[in-house]
């Protein structure tokens, strides 16, 4: 479990045995990692060298040998902040070559980075956002991303109107927020698997299941229209 978060946070497989190894033993040689890791000792120096360029590692010298020591975790978070704050400062530059002059377009996101990136968007815009069809996996999907993203919503004063399957009920009060949110439910024998978010230009069909997780994204003026039209005649018909 460890292992996979340092490998989503950017290191390779090698690299986060070796950082993982270096935090229990405090300090040791390259040669005592290759033995402790099974990792060949040349590759272990190699990333020992991509550690220590990330401020991971760092070494002392000892008897005329390299002493490696894990900097302590708390390191991972100053790196991702430094990251955010480099991209931050250049994202106008990189919106200014995502900027586009059609009108229509289609987008597929697949798999959990796909609908994490899916819901960045959703809380970069200011419309109200319309959800038909809520089935509340996203909670289960996203469990530790999901309530960042609420209180990105609450900060951000959106609005969010819900219309979701009854048996959502739980898991959607549990974690959604009171202010600027509103939400009914389908009669218990109605029920969707895939949800449709209709928000600004665009329409989002999503699909949540186990091993079929995507996100179908169409930016249309004219279809977004059709859409929120549909959900008000359906928000108004259920009680």
């Amino acid at each position: 479990m460890i292992k996979t978060i340092l490998e989503d946070f950017g290191l390779n497989e090698r690299e986060s045995k070796i950082y993982l190894q270096l935090l229990k033993e405090k300090i040791s040689s390259a040669a005592y990692l290759a033995k402790l890791t099974g990792i060949n000792r040349t590759t272990v120096y190699l990333e020992l060298e991509n550690l220590i360029k990330l401020g991971l590692v760092s070494y002392i010298v000892k008897n005329s040998k390299k002493h490696f020591m894990a900097a302590p975790p708390e390191k991972l978070l100053e790196i991702l902040e430094i990251k955010k704050a480099r991209i931050k400062k250049h994202l106008p530059q990189l919106k200014s070559l995502h900027k586009t002059t059609e009108k229509f377009k289609i987008e597929t996101y697949e798999g959990k980075e796909g609908i994490k990136t899916f819901y960045q968007e959703v809380t970069n815009q200011k419309e109200e956002v319309l959800v038909l069809g809520g089935t509340g996996r996203a909670l289960e999907i996203l469990e530790f991303e999901y309530p960042h993203f609420m209180k990105k919503f609450v900060k951000l004063k959106l609005k969010q109107r819900m219309i979701a399957n009854k048996d959502s009920r739980k898991r959607i009060k549990k974690f959604h927020p009171k202010s600027n949110f509103k939400i009914k439910y389908f009669p218990e024998k109605y029920k969707d698997n895939v949800t449709t978010v209709i928000y600004s230009d665009k329409v989002a069909i999503q699909s949540l299941q186990k091993d079929n997780i995507y996100v179908i994204i169409i930016t249309d003026p004219l279809l977004s229209e059709t859409y929120k039209n549909h959900f008000e005649i359906i928000w108004k018909i259920i009680k």
